[in-house]
């Protein structure tokens, strides 16, 4: 082979291997479904379901979001903070005609990111943190996680206040040295307690010595709020399981993620300022939120992770919901 063809095999390998790495991005397809069943076909007249939904962001690319083909979905979004949900209704003779087993889901397909945060803008070159930015106190992002929610998210609790001074005079009163070493201390002095039986209010938490990863974060939370740094849960659905951690807000650098409870479980990891959940969908930010129905009208949801749903009836009958969430690569 002389010089030339061998400088055009040469080329020919290389474009391949660009157009393979090019289309070797991994996706996930989610499906999202929801049995239900009634005790009665024709003694409801309202029913009404609220379900969590996937946007892109900073941890994922939502690349087709279908709802419409699966029943009567409607796309809300929270005005507050944006999070967006699904809302299904029926009413009257609409939910009289359908049968009393009847089922509706929605799918979307999803490319995970991996986030790894380079922290060396805000470092002094022997590793110290430098000062916190000063936060625009008029922002949306400020205002709305730096205050409380419901019982979830409370800085001025006592514990708290108490816990945050104590931190803070630790770290000379750095803020994002703060910021680390709260992730540090809770992952070191709570335990992993009460998986699965949802989201608590904060004094039972401190009370119990812990919590699952929902309610590690919010110990997490509460104290960065209590020296106003925002920060909020970061809520996702897995097709079996749930998780949640956390994330607080830098002036001019953006949100980091911070999961306490898997460094919990694996005190030697570092997960502050890092993600690599490539098996998650990140469904909603923040928790205690009002959501605006046309169904049902203002509803306070403390954490819309799986669903929510609502029925009235003419003569006592019952509803029983089945979901099941499932995903595969393509």
């Amino acid at each position: 082979m002389n010089l030339r063809n061998m400088k055009r095999v040469q080329i020919i390998i290389f474009l391949c291997c660009c157009h393979i790495i090019l289309f070797a991005q991994e996706y996930d397809h989610y499906s999202n479904v929801f049995n239900i069943s009634r005790s009665s076909q024709t003694a409801f007249n309202k029913f009404v379901l609220v379900a969590p939904c996937p946007q892109t962001n900073e941890y994922q690319e939502v690349i087709d979001l279908n709802y419409s083909s699966y029943g009567k979905w409607k796309l809300r979004t929270i005005e507050e903070n944006q999070n967006q949900y699904l809302e299904f209704d029926l009413y009257g003779n609409q939910l009289r005609a359908v049968s009393q087993n009847f089922s509706v889901a929605y799918t979307f397909t999803l490319s995970p990111k991996t986030i790894s945060i380079d922290f060396s803008p805000l470092k002094n070159d022997d590793g110290s943190w430098k000062e916190m930015p000063a936060y625009d106190t008029t922002s949306r992002d400020y205002k709305d996680n730096t205050k409380r929610s419901g019982n979830i998210v409370v800085p001025k609790n006592k514990t708290i206040q108490v816990l945050s001074n104590q931190i803070l005079a630790e770290c000379n009163n750095n803020l994002l040295a703060y910021a680390e070493k709260c992730y540090e201390y809770i992952a070191s002095n709570y335990k992993y307690l009460n998986p699965y039986t949802g989201i608590h209010p904060l004094s039972k938490i401190l009370d119990a010595g812990g919590g699952d990863c929902g309610n590690l974060s919010s110990i997490y939370i509460s104290l960065l709020r209590a020296k106003d740094i925002p920060a909020r849960h970061v809520i996702a659905i897995m097709p079996n399981d749930t998780h949640i951690w956390a994330e607080f807000y830098i002036q001019d650098f953006g949100w980091v993620p911070v999961d306490v409870t898997f460094k919990n479980s694996n005190p030697h990891g570092n997960y502050f300022g890092r993600y690599n959940h490539k098996n998650m969908a990140v469904v909603q930010k923040g928790v205690a939120m009002t959501y605006n129905t046309s169904g049902c009208g203002s509803r306070d949801i403390n954490l819309l992770q799986k669903y929510s749903y609502w029925f009235w009836y003419d003569t006592y009958a019952e509803i029983k919901i089945n979901q099941k969430i499932s995903a595969k690569k393509i």
